[in-house]
């Protein structure tokens, strides 16, 4: 008789639940909730304000990214440092240490989540080469530190 009311008093706290409060779940897609403030999803590369640094390869735990400097001559004789960063996202556990790391401001991260793609290639970005210049950089390698 015990377990009878038990199961009946758990039946109630069922139906009270079901009909009187709100749901914990919303109607995806049709329904979409707005993500919190601090939410780290795609990342956002602005080339631009970039310095090719490394900082953020070396502090990377994934290992997503990868900075490339290339020394390429000139038509007058002299040679530059040019270089382009490469973000392989498949990869990325977007703990967001590149976006600290970033002393430029070149990296950060938007609250879009939906970030499924239906192969691996369109997972990877990367900038446009860029001029370096080679009092910010940390080496003269072909990749950064």
């Amino acid at each position: 008789m015990a377990r009878k009311l038990g199961i009946g008093a758990m039946a109630m706290e069922l139906m009270q639940s079901l009909l009187v409060e709100k749901p914990a779940t919303v109607l995806y897609p049709v329904e979409r909730l707005e993500p919190p403030e601090r939410f780290r999803g795609r990342l956002r590369y602005d080339p631009e304000s970039c310095t090719l640094c490394g900082l953020c390869q070396r502090d990377c735990p994934a290992g997503v990214i990868n900075v490339v400097r290339k020394r390429v001559e000139r038509e007058d004789g002299t040679k530059k440092l040019t270089g382009h960063v490469e973000f392989e996202m498949d990869r990325c556990i977007f703990c967001g240490q590149c976006a600290h790391s970033c002393r430029q401001g070149a990296i950060s991260f938007t609250r879009e989540f939906e970030l499924a793609q239906p192969r691996r290639e369109l997972f990877m970005l990367g900038g446009s080469s860029v001029d370096v210049d080679e009092e910010g950089c940390d080496s003269d390698g072909d990749s950064a530190p």
